[in-house]
């Protein structure tokens, strides 16, 4: 009897493990266990890759959360944010029990549906299964790639060494193999065989074979953009191609998989209680301000709010508690009360520290925020011999965030209010609970990709303008706040960083005069509020132009979903602007720290931002001629400052 690959045992019985743990890349190559190919269904092995990449609890932890989201600056945190990685974290997704795991069950899929069409011993269904596989597995081939750099793409389990593949023939292979794939399928098969109610192989669409040609195509215009800075030819005849296809264009179209909840594949990436996930400095300077809607406060606590000028007061000013080291322009600062215009998404996704909704606001933060003692920077202590305290702050019903990174003894003298999940506004319930659906590509992303492209002048369906604001359409109508949707397409007022709504205002925001208070004198002083200069991006002369308002809308939109997208956005463009994290003390680059000097913290370079993620130290230990091939294809060192083929290098 014919053997196959050890996959198999993993669909045998639910209560083995698929895989045992591995330290590298190089089970990919591992040959079969004895079991027989002929009782296996190809859409099973299909279904076990997307299951697993929903990714549980252990990994979804360490990798979208911990990794992704900091990347790309969607939560506050130290760590990757500023280009320190794990390697037991990294150990962990690149290996079969995860990330090569996935690609070794699509890879089987592919093999075993080819062998049975080649033999004339396939169902007729199964063509459009391999079609599916080939479009799943050309977005992992993505994933890990983006992530690392160089990896194996096939594995034909016959036991030969598949060689490491540099970036650009990974790029090269999965945008030939999108457009094949989507060719190929058959949208008239009757796919039920693998949508019946015990044998539901098909999360994503449930056998229409419409929508996977339309997930084909989107993802092929996603990766095609991807390759703007380094090969804009390909990249423009590749998306062009692919936008003359079906899209993702609607909330129906969308791509994703129904989380379930315990400690399985399909617990939410989310669900851990103790990530609290809080709001970031990137994101709510972004957030303040932008789309002149007014805040929506619940009326169970309006008299008891404050609301304030997002545009023309700054708050508190506690400088000697709050670092200043950064080039974040709300940095040193206490917001007092809640902002009087903010982006209508902000009080969907994120809560109002205090107040217990019981909709938006998370258990898992505990009890809601109050006050915050702040101690006596010539003590340390927060309160004096009297038991006074220093200065205590309301924080119930503010809205503040921090950036993170070095804070030396600031730290020490802020932890009360700082070191609370509860005083920061932190990620919506739903997103906790296993309840909803993972998104793994939705409508707003193809919109801003037909933007950005016919930014370009590239020849796609409709004009820059309007696939914008079918992108913000898209993002409204999912978070549910479509009724503020013509007011804030019309909108010129700029956030924090200089940016606005309206596409055809593109004036650039200039320097104003603010209040804050001084929060050690209580005295009420004016300063002039200058924009941040994103030099990464045309050099820093831009906040507010056309390319600037997409990547905006669709980073906003991306979130939480899609961290990984973002971070490769900013690696391709530099946008939106990411400032520094606090740098009280030099930050260390022997440690893998992004080098950043208190003399640097107001300067903004490609070296501040990490660019991918390292290959564990087990595959140089365990296989060094693969990781050596790697490192080859690579170019440069094994560190997280190391550029890929694709990122913008300069």
């Amino acid at each position: 009897m014919k053997t196959f690959n050890k996959i198999m045992i993993g669909l045998a019985s639910s209560a083995a493990l698929l895989f045992t743990a591995c330290s590298d890349f190089e089970d990919i190559n591992k040959d079969p266990n004895a079991v027989s190919e002929d009782n296996v269904q190809v859409a099973h092995l299909l279904n076990k890759s997307i299951i697993g990449a929903q990714m549980n609890p252990e990994i979804a932890e360490r990798i979208f959360v911990l990794t992704w989201k900091r990347a790309a600056r969607f939560d506050r945190g130290s760590g990757f944010t500023i280009g320190v990685d794990n390697d037991g974290y990294n150990s962990l997704y690149f290996g079969t029990s995860y990330g090569v795991g996935w690609l070794n069950n699509v890879n089987a899929a592919i093999n075993l549906a080819d062998k049975r069409i080649a033999d004339g011993t396939a169902m007729s269904y199964e063509n459009n299964v391999l079609q599916m596989a080939r479009i799943w597995r050309a977005y992992l081939v993505s994933e890990l790639a983006d992530c690392f750099g160089p990896i194996p793409i096939i594995n034909k389990f016959d036991g030969t060494v598949a060689p490491y593949q540099s970036v650009e023939e990974i790029y090269t292979f999965i945008l030939s193999e999108l457009k094949d794939a989507v060719s190929k399928i058959d949208v008239e098969e009757d796919m039920s065989a693998i949508t019946a109610t015990n044998n539901n192989s098909d999360q994503f669409y449930q056998g229409d074979m419409k929508k996977w040609k339309k997930y084909g195509n989107s993802l092929r215009l996603r990766l095609a953009m991807r390759l703007t800075v380094v090969n804009p030819t390909l990249a423009r005849s590749e998306f062009e191609d692919a936008a003359k296809g079906d899209l993702i264009t609607t909330l129906n179209d969308m791509a994703q998989v129904q989380e379930k909840g315990g400690w399985t594949d399909t617990d939410g990436v989310m669900s851990r209680t103790w990530n609290s996930q809080p709001l970031s400095a990137t994101m709510n300077n972004i957030f303040l301000g932008l789309g002149g809607v007014d805040i929506q406060v619940a009326s169970e606590i309006k008299s008891d709010v404050k609301i304030k000028s997002a545009t023309n007061y700054m708050g508190l000013r506690l400088d000697k508690h709050l670092p200043t080291s950064t080039n974040d322009p709300s940095a040193g600062f206490f917001y007092d009360g809640l902002p009087d215009k903010i982006d209508p998404r902000a009080l969907t996704l994120y809560n109002i520290p205090g107040y217990n909704d019981g909709v938006v606001y998370s258990d898992y933060i505990g009890e809601p925020a109050t006050t915050a003692r702040l101690a006596d920077p010539a003590t340390g202590e927060v309160v004096d011999k009297s038991k006074k305290p220093y200065m205590e702050l309301t924080v119930k019903y503010t809205w503040n965030t921090w950036v993170a990174g070095k804070w030396d003894k600031k730290a020490d003298l802020s932890t009360e209010l700082t070191g609370e999940s509860k005083n920061y506004p932190s990620i919506a319930k739903k997103f906790r609970m296993s309840e909803n659906k993972r998104v793994w590509f939705g409508p707003w992303e193809t919109y801003f990709l037909l933007a950005e492209a016919a930014e370009y002048g590239w020849s796609v369906p409709g004009t820059a303008k309007s696939n914008y604001e079918a992108g913000i359409a898209a993002s409204f109508e999912y978070n549910g706040v479509s009724q503020f949707l013509s007011q804030y397409l019309e909108s010129k007022d700029y956030n924090r960083v200089g940016t606005s709504v309206a596409f055809d205002h593109t004036t650039e925001a200039i320097a104003h005069e603010v209040t804050y208070i001084d929060g050690y004198t209580k005295e009420t002083k004016t300063m002039t509020y200058t924009y941040p200069k994103n030099s990464v991006y045309k050099g820093g002369q831009f906040n507010n132009d056309h390319l600037t308002k997409i990547i905006t809308q669709k980073y906003i939109a991306q979130n939480p979903w899609l961290p990984l997208e973002v971070w490769s956005d900013h690696r391709r463009l530099g946008l939106p602007f990411f400032e520094n994290q606090a740098v009280e003390i030099d930050y260390n680059p022997t440690a893998h720290e992004v080098p950043l000097t208190r003399s640097t913290a107001k300067e903004c370079k490609w070296e501040f931002y990490p660019k991918r993620m390292r290959y564990p130290s087990s595959l140089e230990t365990n296989s060094k001629d693969s990781y050596d091939q790697a490192m080859q294809l690579l170019g440069g060192v094994n560190d997280t400052n190391n550029p890929l083929w694709w990122e913008m290098k300069k």
